[in-house]
Order: C-alpha cells, then structure tokens, then sequence
C-alpha cells in the first residue's frame, strides 16, 4: 500500500488527488495568492485496527466485570503461543472481511496559487 499526494482546500478535507484535481474541482472559487493544502496519503494497515492485545484486554475487563477481583488474572496465563494464534486469526478475518476505503494524511505543507497554476 502506497502513498498517495492528497489536496485540500481547508486543510480537514483532503478530497484532491492532484492541484489539477482540486482547480478542476473548484472552478471559479480560487484566486491567486490563496493557500491550499498537500498531505501524503497512506491506508492504515489492518494490524492497526485490533490486535491480540486489544481482544485479550477486553475479555479481561470482562471477566473482572462479572467476577471477582481475582477473576481478572484468568486470561494472564495465555501463552505467546495461544497470543500469536489469536493475533494470526484477526488478521485472517479482517483481511477478507474488512475494506480499507480512505486514507490517513500525514505532512501536510500549505501550497500558494500561483497564476500559473490557475491558467492550467
């Protein structure tokens, strides 16, 4: 998964996959001298939605819920191994199960028109 230049005119709505995109887009609403915006775009791996770790906490907090203090310490026993399989399995289903349609942008620079750009 590659990263991809993102535009915006408002520096929240990176809607623009080039500075034609976003003058093509916006026709007549530009002037020279006006700041926009480029990020980098980049999907977000699946790792970064659940892991083990986050599934293992939950039923912890769980088991703490519906025990008794010493109930918390049930799901301390499980093995890395028995962490590794369960890591393994999220991962398998969210990759068949989950789409990843958006981007997370990241260094984001201010751009000023220029003629130019705006005779393009």
């Amino acid at each position: 998964m590659g990263e991809l230049e993102a535009w915006s005119t408002n520096n929240e709505d990176f809607n623009y996959q080039s500075l034609e995109d976003l003058i093509n887009s916006n026709s007549g609403e530009l002037e020279v001298g006006q700041t926009v915006y480029v990020g980098n775009g980049r999907k977000p791996k699946i790792s970064e939605f659940c892991d083990a770790d986050d599934v293992i906490e939950l039923i912890q907090n769980r088991v703490y819920e519906l025990g008794d203090d010493d109930a918390g310490e049930l799901m301390n026993e499980i093995s890395p191994e028995a962490e590794i399989e369960l890591g393994e399995l999220l991962k398998s289903w969210m990759e068949k199960h989950v789409t990843i349609n958006f981007y997370n942008i990241h260094d984001v620079r201010e751009y000023v028109l220029t003629e130019n750009d705006l005779q393009k």
